[in-house]
């Protein structure tokens, strides 16, 4: 399958897991020189998007979105075969999947009301 055939199916199966794709112009200090590109799966307002940039390689760019699905949950979406072996290429990459929409609980706080005849330590 040639790159931007991948790419494209990349995005298609991220549009079926409800994740939205744009592809923006990053201001170029934020790619070291264009050794590392940046990019990948954000939550705002609680929509998933995952940002690529334009201007990146096609390769890195196949790579940001393949990376960032790495991280969600496909197991009831249906893949093409080499699209699924992308994805899982970068799954291996990481040692821990994080959990999508997960919530992180705070830990716990202990506050002390401060009255006015307390002294500073």
């Amino acid at each position: 399958m040639e790159l931007g055939r991948l790419l494209q199916e990349l995005i298609h199966a991220a549009r079926k897991a409800g994740i939205t794709v744009r592809s923006e112009s990053f201001d170029p200090s934020l790619s070291d020189g264009g050794k590392k590109w940046r990019g990948g799966l954000c939550v705002i307002r609680g929509k998933r998007f995952i940002l690529v940039d334009e201007r990146a390689p096609l390769v890195d760019r196949i790579a940001t979105v393949a990376a960032s699905l790495a991280s969600v949950d496909l197991e009831h979406v249906f893949l093409p075969p080499i699209v699924r072996a992308t994805i899982g290429a970068y799954q291996r990459e990481s040692p821990e999947r994080p959990v999508p929409n997960a919530t992180v609980p705070l830990p716990p706080v202990r506050a002390r009301l401060r009255r006015p005849d307390d002294e500073d330590p």
